[in-house]
């Protein structure tokens, strides 16, 4: 299963959501970010005694060809592994086949005036992989790093009518310190004995399992 977090805008939480899901499912990462989020986090959880979790350095095309391949061939056999694709805030050839191999694209996402026009920038480069490989890719926007008390998404809900490949997950990850806190020590939210945060998530786990499953 390839689950890949995409985005070209910076900034939006990605490498902190690829660390926290790779914790909860023991899934390898693939770090396409140049700043490194995810290796300073794993050196981080290393040094504080916890198992690290696998993270692959696949720069080149051809990894991730390879990837996609043997992800093909174990699917729903007792081989079949996890692989979370952290891609950096920026546009390339393999960005863009690390979204055209995944079983499952998250987007992270808000409705800051800022987020949306980086959503439409995002959705023309989704046109364009589309226009080049002939598959029909269905993002799903997990709104993150919005206050608990905020309900309505008016921004994202238009988007989302004007671009009907892309849909919203269920779940949501609020602002919680929990997310952040955790990563001074290279520790999953799911770690933690008893936090808003680790339920949250949970929740948030479930429904990406069943989006990949389903395809």
């Amino acid at each position: 299963m390839i689950i890949t977090i995409a985005h070209t805008k910076g900034g939006v939480g990605k490498s902190l959501i690829s660390f926290h899901l790779a914790v909860a499912l023991k899934a390898a990462v693939v770090d396409l970010d140049f700043q490194r989020t995810i290796i300073i986090n794993n050196e981080m959880r290393k040094n504080n005694g916890r198992e690290p979790i696998a993270v692959l350095q696949t720069k080149s095309l051809e990894d991730l060809i390879t990837l996609k391949n043997h992800n093909e061939k174990t699917k729903n056999t007792k081989e079949e592994q996890t692989f979370i694709i952290d891609v950096g805030g920026f546009d390339s050839d393999v960005n863009r086949i690390a979204i055209a191999i995944a079983d499952l694209i998250i987007v992270p996402a808000n409705d800051k005036t800022n987020d949306i026009i980086g959503l439409h920038q995002f959705r023309e480069i989704i046109d364009q992989i589309e226009e080049s490989t002939d598959i029909q890719l269905k993002p799903k926007l997990l709104i993150n790093n919005v206050s608990a008390t905020t309900k309505d998404f008016i921004s994202l809900d238009t988007f989302i009518k004007e671009n009907p490949n892309f849909s919203l997950l269920q779940n949501m990850l609020r602002t919680r310190a929990d997310y952040y806190k955790t990563l001074e020590t290279g520790t999953g939210v799911t770690e933690l004995k008893d936090s808003k945060a680790k339920k949250e998530f949970k929740k948030l786990i479930k429904e990406i399992i069943k989006e990949a499953k389903n395809g």
